[in-house]
């Protein structure tokens, strides 16, 4: 890793270990907030209106007033698609439905994706070795997955893992095409109009939802569910990523999530003992298993290059 720019190398792995340990915070509390709200969509434009009005108050303050063209302006509402009503939504509707170990395992196949859209982008060929490591964090996957199980507990965990893998696709695409606009303007404005566009699509949808929605039925660890992805997940931990994407490539950055299943792991079994979380949080040794290939072939990936096409 290289320095760009004014910033030092130690300040970004300083960054990147704040992303891991806000990352395992997330996986493990707006799963309680998920279970909680039992509704992603209101929960998703709750997160969002909140995080939008952070940043709107630090707006001609701490972060500047957008100057934006036209087209920049589209390219972040697409971009807001992509974070909110798609990323956003399916991980809380995935996060409902299963355990944070598996979302963590699932993110941490960010950089796969990433790999393989930038070298698609670039005209670049997978290698075998790629290919080997493709099909060893998918293995890995898959075991966690367990396909050959039946019964409602797993059913139920795989229809939240399969809402998760939406979700990673889509942090994959908003990772590598926020790359480009994060480099060119000031990444604080990026990250906060980008936020603050996609909750603006979602409102018409959810109007109804929130106005016949029960908040009093919401738990305590629902509450601060929902507090923490505010202000840590969708104001913190974003420009984090951003900032981190405007000094290095979408590679480097989601080289981070290789970091996030062991300490969401570590977390979800605390969170279970001390009765914030379900005791079953599906950590036996088929998740470790899964766990070890699926980052063995991530790592394999990231250290093979790409032939030219």
């Amino acid at each position: 890793m290289k320095k760009s720019g004014t910033i030092s190398n130690n300040y970004l792995y300083l960054l990147m270990a704040l992303h891991v340990f806000g990352a395992a915070g997330t996986f493990v509390f707006s799963k309680a907030a998920a279970i909680s709200f039992a509704n992603p969509l209101v929960l998703t434009v709750m997160r969002g209106l909140g995080s939008s009005v952070i940043f709107l108050i630090f707006t001609g303050w701490k972060i500047p007033k957008p100057d934006f063209t036209f087209k920049e302006w589209l390219f972040l509402l697409f971009l807001g698609i992509l974070l909110v009503p798609m990323n956003q939504y399916c991980f809380l509707k995935g996060l409902e439905l299963t355990v944070p170990g598996h979302s963590a395992l699932l993110y941490a196949m960010t950089p796969l994706g990433v790999l393989l859209l930038t070298s698609a982008r670039a005209k670049k060929t997978p290698s075998l070795k790629t290919f080997f490591g493709i099909f060893i964090a998918f293995s890995g996957v898959i075991i966690v997955l367990r396909p050959w199980n039946t019964g409602n507990q797993i059913s139920e965990l795989r229809l939240g893992d399969l809402w998760l893998i939406g979700a990673v696709l889509c942090w994959v695409v908003y990772t590598v095409l926020a790359s480009d606009i994060c480099k060119k303007k000031n990444v604080l404005t990026v990250t906060a109009w980008s936020l603050i566009l996609g909750v603006l699509i979602m409102l018409p949808f959810s109007f109804e939802s929130i106005k016949t929605f029960n908040f009093s039925a919401v738990s305590n660890a629902g509450w601060f569910g929902l507090v923490y992805m505010m202000i840590i997940t969708s104001t913190v931990m974003m420009i984090v990523w951003n900032v981190l994407l405007q000094h290095l490539t979408p590679v480097q950055v989601s080289i981070t999530t290789n970091a996030q299943p062991p300490a969401t792991t570590l977390l979800a079994a605390a969170m279970a003992l001390v009765g914030i979380l379900p005791g079953d949080q599906d950590l036996g040794i088929l998740f470790f298993m899964g766990m070890m290939l699926s980052l063995f072939g991530v790592i394999l990936i990231q250290k093979t290059k790409f032939k030219k096409g």
